[in-house]
């Protein structure tokens, strides 16, 4: 049996057969679905933001308004220790599959998806935002899509790989804000259920680029950022120590080599800096909007609520050159700006590196439970590390379904308040980017620069390098590693692809490695309106 697994436990399957059948028993006399005669099963809803930071959420310490992330925080669990895989589509591959990632994806077509085995047991199943994943959702256990297949579309003007159901779906509207319409949809879909259990992902694109927001809510940001990306990252830090997140006595990692101090830069890099995260803000608040009233929707009724980010934040600039010349800032209709490295710097507080590294920045999310009635201390913070493969087996049992050989394990315990622990190290692997962790230790590489070792306790931002002086320590943590990625890859070898290589990620690493960020200018004669 692979980690995580239900099926040594005989006695709780022989247990839900029975229940089960006794609901479906009792549906046949009285004319009713299964699924209404066993109400004790819970709508599920996944909030899946997209490159969000770790501290962008004011429950997280961030400075950007989020009343409803703030207020499920405070009625929910904070869980200030889940991980991702650094990347979207490797994200939603295990969080679909309850596989790790390597795996997950590999087998994807021939793998029993999460909505497919929740649909199974009677769940009206619901997409709505991105996919990006191989093949139709429709195909995959969804009853309703809306939203688009592949990795980001326009926020104004959608894509030709939006889709209404199976069906191509042109916007016509031109007060279309993917944020807005998405909400629109996920509460269409709730409405429609009519009291059938449903499971809905609501995948929004927010923050994704193209950095886009309506000018309204660019404006009510501008300025703000002015202080700098320092400022930020420090301002964030002592608000995440006053919510209990972290101790008092932790410091933040070095400044990044590869980052220019903000008062090098001279008054129109501020400018455009300025906006380029005020847009940032406004699609980050807008989407909190949104799940707002999502959430609003739910309260009357028996629903588990998870929020998480697929990655840390953004922190490549490809086409910063490009969008001057076709005369658009950042937040323009047809333009497609990214966060850049000083923002993405700030957005991960108090974390090293972002998306696509497999350090804690680019792997760790600011995630929350939300269960009324099932959550045992409301507003609690949990530390324990949690992964998107425990999805799909928390989802499962939630519905009293089995998770079979899932790699992830059920964290409804935790929930309720009580122990919860992993059986093994996680792994983790994007490009030339990797980690593994235990309770002891953390041994992660970004830019295929070599192994650094942290000491997971006294040292859990990753900053004290200890891979010279406890060499067995990683030669032991690399053979684990090494075993892991061959069984979960099926190959033999591992030969990384490299980030200097590829048209759209370059070398991101902290300490030498990694590309310099050049802030852009504001071209003279372009004014983004906002104020």
């Amino acid at each position: 049996m692979r980690e995580g697994g239900h099926d040594g436990d005989v006695s709780s399957v022989f247990t839900t057969a029975i229940r089960r059948a006794a609901g479906f028993v009792i549906a046949a006399c009285f004319g009713i679905s299964p699924l209404s005669a066993e109400s004790s099963r819970p709508n599920i809803v996944l909030i899946i933001a997209d490159d969000l930071g770790y501290s962008d959420a004011g429950c997280y310490g961030g400075e950007v308004p989020t009343p409803s992330l703030d207020r499920l925080a405070d009625e929910g669990v904070r869980l200030a220790n889940f991980r991702n895989c650094g990347m979207c589509v490797i994200t939603r591959a295990s969080a679909m599959t309850g596989q790790w990632w390597p795996r997950g994806l590999r087998e994807f077509r021939k793998t029993r998806l999460l909505p497919e085995r929740l649909h199974d047991l009677g769940y009206r199943c619901g997409l709505i935002g991105k996919w990006h994943l191989d093949g139709d959702p429709m195909d995959r256990g969804f009853d309703h899509f809306f939203g688009f297949l592949g990795g980001f579309s326009d926020h104004f003007a959608g894509g030709e790989d939006y889709r209404l159901g199976r069906e191509p779906f042109r916007v016509t509207d031109p007060d279309f804000y993917s944020s807005d319409a998405f909400t629109d949809r996920a509460l269409r879909f709730i409405a429609e259920s009519k009291g059938q259990p449903f499971f809905l992902c609501l995948s929004y694109q927010a923050p994704h680029n193209p950095l886009q927001a309506p000018a309204e809510d660019i404006a009510k940001h501008r300025g703000t950022y002015q202080k700098g990306w320092q400022a930020v990252r420090e301002a964030r830090f002592r608000k995440q120590k006053e919510l209990g997140l972290f101790p008092n006595d932790r410091k933040l990692p070095a400044h990044p080599q590869n980052l220019p101090a903000w008062d090098s830069l001279n008054p129109r890099q501020k400018d455009l800096e300025d906006l380029r995260i005020a847009v940032y803000a406004a699609m980050v608040e807008r989407m909190d909007r949104g799940i707002g009233r999502v959430v609003d929707a739910l309260r009357d009724s028996n629903t588990l609520v998870v929020f998480l980010s697929d990655n840390g934040t953004d922190p490549f600039s490809k086409v910063d050159r490009e969008m001057p010349r076709q005369g658009k800032l950042p937040g323009s209709r047809g333009s497609n700006w990214q966060p850049g490295t000083g923002w993405a710097y700030a957005c991960v507080t108090p974390w090293r590196l972002y998306t696509i590294s497999q350090h804690a920045g680019g792997t760790t999310t600011g995630a929350i439970a939300w269960w009324p009635g099932h959550v045992k201390q409301a507003g609690s913070i949990r530390h324990e590390m949690l992964h998107v493969a425990d999805l799909l087996p928390s989802f499962l049992d939630a519905a009293e379904g089995e998770a079979g050989e899932s790699a992830g394990v059920s964290f409804l315990p935790l929930l309720r308040g009580g122990p919860w622990k992993r059986e093994g190290p996680l792994c983790f692997q994007y490009m030339d980017n990797r980690s593994i962790h235990t309770d002891e230790w953390s041994l992660a590489e970004v830019d295929g620069a070599g192994w650094e070792l942290f000491d997971a306790a006294e040292d859990p931002f990753q900053t004290n390098d200890l891979a010279a002086k406890r060499p067995e320590v990683v030669a032991r943590l690399e053979t684990q590693w090494t075993r892991w990625w061959k069984r979960e890859s099926g190959k033999p070898v591992y030969q990384p692809k490299s980030t200097a290589d590829g048209p759209h990620y370059e070398p991101q690493g902290d300490r030498g490695s990694g590309r310099r960020y050049h802030p852009t200018e504001m071209p003279e004669g372009l004014h983004d309106g906002s104020r």
